[in-house]
C-alpha cells in the first residue's frame, strides 16, 4: 500500500488531464488535511473511481460535474459525484470496482462502502 499523499499526486496528474480534456465541464474538489496525508491506502485506489465517473456519466455544457473528494468523521475517504445518467449504458466488465473491494479486503481487511441514491454516487475507502 502506499500513502495518501502519493495517491493524491496520481490524482493530481489524472485529474490536469481530465480538466483539460474536458474543457472546465469537469472539475475535482479535493479536501484533505494534512495530518491524513500519511494514512494508508492501497495503491491506485481513486483513480478506477475517478475513471468510473467519466465513463459512466454525461458530461457536458448542461452536466457539469464536479467530483469531490474528502475525508469524512470516520476516517473514510469519500469520492462522490452528482449522478448524469448517459442515454446509452456504457459497456463495462463492471470489474473496477470488485477489484477496488477485494484489494481492501485483502490489504486493509477493511470494506468499501457505496452508495447511490439515483442522484448523487458515493464511494467510501476506509483508511484506518
Amino acid at each position: 500500500s502506499s500513502d495518501l499523499e502519493e495517491e493524491l499526486e496520481f490524482v493530481e496528474a489524472f485529474r490536469y488531464m481530465m480538466e483539460i480534456r474536458f474543457a472546465n465541464k469537469l472539475k475535482y474538489q479535493i479536501e484533505i488535511s494534512k495530518e491524513a496525508l500519511s494514512y494508508k491506502i492501497p495503491v491506485l485506489s481513486i483513480l478506477p473511481l475517478l475513471d468510473n465517473i467519466v465513463v459512466h456519466n454525461k458530461i457536458d455544457s448542461d452536466n457539469k460535474m464536479v467530483v469531490s473528494i474528502y475525508l469524512n468523521n470516520d476516517s473514510e475517504l469519500v469520492v462522490s459525484n452528482p449522478i448524469y445518467p448517459k442515454l446509452t449504458l456504457p459497456i463495462t466488465n463492471g470489474t473496477g470496482l470488485k477489484n477496488l473491494e477485494n484489494r481492501f479486503t485483502l490489504l486493509m481487511n477493511k470494506q468499501i462502502r457505496i452508495e447511490n441514491d439515483e442522484t448523487i454516487f458515493r464511494v467510501y475507502l476506509p483508511l484506518k
